[in-house]
This record gives C-alpha cells, structure tokens and sequence, in this order.
C-alpha cells in the first residue's frame, strides 16, 4: 500500500474507523482492477465472435469487373501465380517437386518443373490482353461478373443478359488460365455476335479446330455439359479449339461484334 493509504489510515486511527476503511480501499482497488480485466477480456471476445460470425455468415460472394476495380482483380491472380509456380522442398530428407497440375494437363517431368523454376513464366502478356479485353467488352455494354457458382462451371456467357459471369474459383489457377478462360468466353460472344446481336443466340463462326473434334471431348465431362444439343457442344468445341489464340479472339470480336 502507497504513503497516501497509509498517512490517511493514521489519520482516521483515533475515530476508530481503521479497520472499515482499509477493507474498503481493498475492495475498491481490487474490484476496479477486476473488472477492467473482465471488460477488456470480454471486449475481446467479442470483438473475436463477431470476425468469426461476418465470415460464416457472409453474403454470397460477388465483384462485378469495372475499370477501376481491374487492377485488383489483376493483383488476386497475380498473387496465385506465386502460390502455383513450381518449387521444391525437402520433405522427409527427399527432394519433392510442388506444383499446381491442371485438369486435363499432363505431368510435367522434373527436366521440365526445373526448367520453369528456373526460368518463371512471365504474365506480361496475359495481363495485356485481360485488360484489353475486358475494356473492350466493358465500353461494349457487356457487364462481367465474379460470383460463387456453386454448378461444375468456371465461366459461362449468358447471351440474353448480355453478361460473362467467372465462378471466383477460377481466380485461383491465376493468370494464364484466366486469359484462356475469357478468351473462350469472348469467342462465345462473338458467336452470339454472329447469331444477329450480343444478345442473340450464338452461331458457329467456323474457326479452325486445329485437331478432330473428339479430341475435344475430354474438355466436355462436366456435368454443366451432360444436356447440350450437337450444335451447342459444336459451339464449345469452337470456342476450346481457339481460345488459347488471344490475337485472333479480339480480331473475330471486333469483326462480329463491332463492325458498323
């Protein structure tokens, strides 16, 4: 107990009131010293509650692309270049090679997982093109969406809406994988481009499938393709056998959809 307890107990010694008040300063400082504990202890609980309460209950995921949100959207497949980019660890006293396999992509061999560890593959040019893309079809009326798709699908151009919608999963193959995937997406624009209008029903624009068309099959197993009519499965077949043809989408967008 400080001097000014003690000077202040002397002082009240002969009123015979000693014992009283120094059970009551105890209390007090021990009380006030308590429940300043308990407040901030509780304060923080629920500060912690409600962080876990905002996550499970948030609202169902949704950006909508615009000019001055791109960047960003960049930024996220940027970051999840990073994380899928070869690499090796010990693991157990063995070297172990860690990467991201793609569906339908065959194994990379360990010649080929150290030469890209090595030598990273630059996103320059999928970045160009995702943001010219994506102005293009923007300044076009076009209105594109990142949503949680709970269907077995990664993106898909809803022609009487006149909107592409990416499932927020697709963000995580990163960049490279996006700019094929909007690529395929803007064929199928193109297509509905053809069909009269953007909001048209696509029709086929005859680009060159490369290889026999049950070659692209294995990129149909999804369910979201189980009920597709032949001319439909023809429309996806197009827009697989090009997508990886950047230059040649924005030519066939421009031609279909914006020639006067």
């Amino acid at each position: 107990m400080d001097n000014k307890f003690s000077f202040l107990l002397k002082a009240l010694k002969k009123k015979g009131i000693q014992k009283t008040l120094f059970l009551f300063l105890i209390f007090n400082f021990f009380f006030n010293n308590y429940f300043e504990i308990y407040a901030r202890n509780f304060k923080n609980n629920i500060l912690g509650k409600t962080k876990v309460q905002n996550i499970e209950n948030s609202k169902t995921f949704e950006i909508k692309i615009k000019e001055n949100n791109l960047k960003k959207v960049l930024k996220i497949l940027k970051k999840y270049d990073q994380k899928n980019a070869p690499r090796k660890e010990i693991i157990n006293g063995r070297i172990t090679y860690i990467y991201k396999k793609l569906e339908n992509e065959p194994k990379k061999s360990i010649k080929e997982l150290e030469f890209l560890i090595n030598n990273p593959e630059q996103m320059e040019q999928y970045e160009k093109f995702i943001i010219k893309a994506i102005l293009s079809l923007i300044s076009n009326g076009v209105e594109i969406y990142i949503k949680d798709i709970k269907r077995d699908i990664s993106a898909e151009w809803i022609y009487r809406d006149k909107s592409i919608i990416f499932n927020k999963k697709s963000l995580k193959d990163g960049t490279k994988i996006f700019a094929h995937l909007l690529s395929h997406e803007i064929i199928h624009v193109s297509q509905s481009c053809k069909g009269g209008s953007f909001s048209s029903y696509p029709a086929l624009l005859n680009l060159d499938l490369q290889k026999p068309k049950s070659y692209y099959y294995k990129y149909l197993k999804s369910n979201a393709y189980k009920d597709l009519k032949e001319k439909e499965i023809m429309l996806e077949i197009e827009a697989y056998a090009n997508e990886k043809k950047h230059a040649q989408t924005l030519d066939i967008f421009n031609y279909f959809c914006l020639k006067k």
